[in-house]
Parts: C-alpha cells; sequence; structure tokens
C-alpha cells in the first residue's frame, strides 16, 4: 500500500514537473517572439516644434515624417494623428535624409496642393494644382492658372542614421527604466518653417461703391516648392484672387486682398477688373508692380505688399470707376461672375 502510494505522488511530482518546463519553455518562446519583432528596429522619438511654421497647430489636423534611405530604396511614411506634435517610430538601422511636414500627401488633406517626386528627398515638391478655369478666368495655352496654395511648413535633415546601439538602447526590453519622451534624438528638435509666402493686394479706388465685384491675376507666380531646400519651382504661373476687404471714404475707398504664394519671379504684373453696378465689366487696370513690392517677415512668413491706385510710383495709376452707388451690403464678394475672361 505504501509503495502504491509513493508511486502516486511520484507521477504526480512528474507531471508537475513535465508542466512547468512546458510552462517555462512557451513563456521563453513568447518572450523571444516580442523581442524578435524589435530586433531589427530601433523606437525613435519625434518631437516637432510648429512655432515658427506660419500655421497655427490646431489647424494641422496630421503631420508626416519621411525616410529615405541614402542608400536608395522605398523612403519609410509615418503620420502622427492624435497627437501632431510627438510620436515614436519604428526604424530599420540605416542611414536616412529626413523630411516632416504638416499633413500628409493623401488629397483629402488639401484643397489645392499636390505632390511630386515623392520618392527621392531632393525632388519631394508641393505643388499648386492648375485650374483650366477660376471664376471668370481663363488659362491662357503659356501659363498655368492657379489659385492660393494651402499653407505648408516643412523641416529637413540630410542625414540621419540609426546604428545597432540605438536598437540595443530603444528595445522594449531593456528601455524599462528610461520614459521615452526623455529620449533625445536628431528627430527630437524638428522645427518646421513655412514654404509658403503671402501677398497683400491693396487698391484704392475713385467711385469704389460703383464696383459690385473686384477681381484680379497676378503673373510671375512660383507653381510649387521642394519641400526639404525650400527651393522654389521656377515655372511660373498667373494666380487669381478676388478683392473683397472694403474701406470707404464717402463713394471712394480701398479693397484688399491677402493670399498665399510659393514666392515670386523678378517681374510681376496685376490686372484688375471690376464689375459694375449695372452688371457692365469696366475696362481693365494693368500695373507693372515689380518696383511697387515691399516685403516684411510677419508671423515667420514672408509677406509682400503690393498698393496700386495711388499714381505715385512709376508702374502705377489711379483707378477711377464711374459714377455711381450701391448699398455696401449688397456688395457680392463671395462668388464669381459668369462673365469669361481669357488670361494674358
Amino acid at each position: 500500500m505504501k509503495s502504491i502510494i509513493k508511486n502516486q505522488k511520484s507521477k504526480i511530482k512528474n507531471q508537475v514537473s513535465i508542466a512547468l518546463i512546458v510552462a517555462l519553455v512557451f513563456s521563453a518562446c513568447e518572450l523571444r517572439i516580442l523581442e524578435d519583432d524589435y530586433m531589427e528596429y530601433a523606437l525613435i522619438p519625434v518631437r516637432i516644434d510648429w512655432s515658427v511654421s506660419g500655421v497655427a497647430v490646431e489647424e494641422i489636423h496630421r503631420a508626416s515624417v519621411w525616410l529615405f534611405p541614402q542608400e536608395g530604396g522605398t523612403p519609410l511614411e509615418y503620420r502622427l494623428e492624435s497627437d501632431v506634435t510627438y510620436r515614436e517610430i519604428a526604424v530599420p538601422v540605416g542611414v536616412y535624409s529626413a523630411l516632416i511636414f504638416n499633413e500628409t500627401i493623401d488629397p483629402t488633406d488639401w484643397n489645392s496642393l499636390a505632390f511630386t517626386g515623392t520618392k527621392g528627398y531632393e525632388t519631394f515638391a508641393a505643388v499648386n494644382v492648375p485650374q483650366s478655369s477660376i471664376g471668370f478666368y481663363e488659362r491662357s495655352n503659356d501659363l498655368p492658372l492657379i489659385g492660393s496654395p494651402d499653407a505648408i511648413a516643412a523641416w529637413s535633415l540630410d542625414r540621419f542614421e540609426v546604428t545597432p546601439e540605438m536598437i540595443e538602447r530603444t528595445r522594449p526590453l531593456t528601455r524599462h527604466k528610461t520614459d521615452p519622451k526623455d529620449v533625445v534624438s536628431d528627430l527630437t528638435v524638428a522645427k518646421p518653417t513655412p514654404r509658403f509666402e503671402r501677398v497683400v493686394i491693396t487698391a484704392f479706388v475713385t467711385n469704389l461703391k460703383s464696383a459690385k465685384q473686384a477681381t484680379g491675376t497676378i503673373d510671375g507666380i512660383n507653381s510649387g516648392v521642394y519641400l526639404a531646400t525650400g527651393k522654389r519651382m521656377t515655372k511660373p504661373a498667373v494666380q487669381a484672387f478676388i478683392l473683397n476687404g472694403r474701406v470707404y471714404d464717402g463713394n471712394d475707398g480701398t479693397t484688399t486682398r491677402t493670399f498665399n504664394i510659393f514666392g515670386k519671379t523678378k517681374e510681376q504684373h496685376i490686372v484688375l477688373d471690376f464689375l459694375l453696378t449695372n452688371n457692365e465689366l469696366h475696362p481693365r487696370e494693368e500695373f507693372d508692380v515689380t518696383n511697387l513690392t515691399v516685403t516684411q517677415t510677419i508671423d515667420n512668413v514672408n509677406t509682400h505688399f503690393i498698393n496700386v491706385g495711388y499714381g505715385i510710383f512709376p508702374g502705377d495709376h489711379l483707378i477711377t470707376l464711374p459714377e455711381g452707388d450701391m448699398d455696401p451690403e449688397t456688395i457680392t464678394v463671395d462668388e464669381w461672375n459668369e462673365v469669361i475672361i481669357p488670361i494674358k
């Protein structure tokens, strides 16, 4: 009887030992798999400071981090969704060039922008999508017709290296004592700057109350920008705009418009078209504003101020509409009239 009990205890002991061994084996395998998932990647913190971007952080819905392998190959794209100022990204060993900008390349993130050359660091560009017509302006055979581009800011780094030591240091199993937000890397000092500029056009108009609507175009505008370098695309375009801000002094007054551009060439010309209260189009007003532009940096954005209609400087002249009167509250500034005017 004692022998039987002893054998049963021995069997139970062996079963427990086997169970413990199996549990340890499976536990070791599970830990090894978890670790292997990160064996080839370093967890790199990315911290973005948007304070000098020219774009309010509350207006940024997403952000993008692109890494371009310097030995060639497909670039790596990472997106910041809920927090546009911080994220950890898993990056393989290698040497990269880095590009960070607001939003993504998805068309739904933009009103007027598209992206070209996205496979390369230096060729990655934001372009203002050409239009066949804007309002009553139609594109010419020579120049694209564009509207105001969306505000975009970018930060770039020519060389960013991920080493095997960085992988070891940032593994989940070995960094439990370090808060990842305390880790400093080349990507924790990203500070995007504007890749766009602004134009503020103000026209002084005699008998401004005679105008139902004021619109115009400006030529010599760059059509895009390379995000990594900030260099402008040299292909010029014509940009259309509505003058919508009015300040009256009797029947006279000023009308203003502020819009974005991707930089300008050496020479610019403006044409203004006034639709009168009787629905007739006033003869076109044309200005050479090459020497009428005053540039200042406001909120980190290069801003070009152009004032016309004062007749003081060369290239400028007075704008005088026929006498008439219209209640300013009835003036249309948000819609284009159905009059076709080919641009020159």
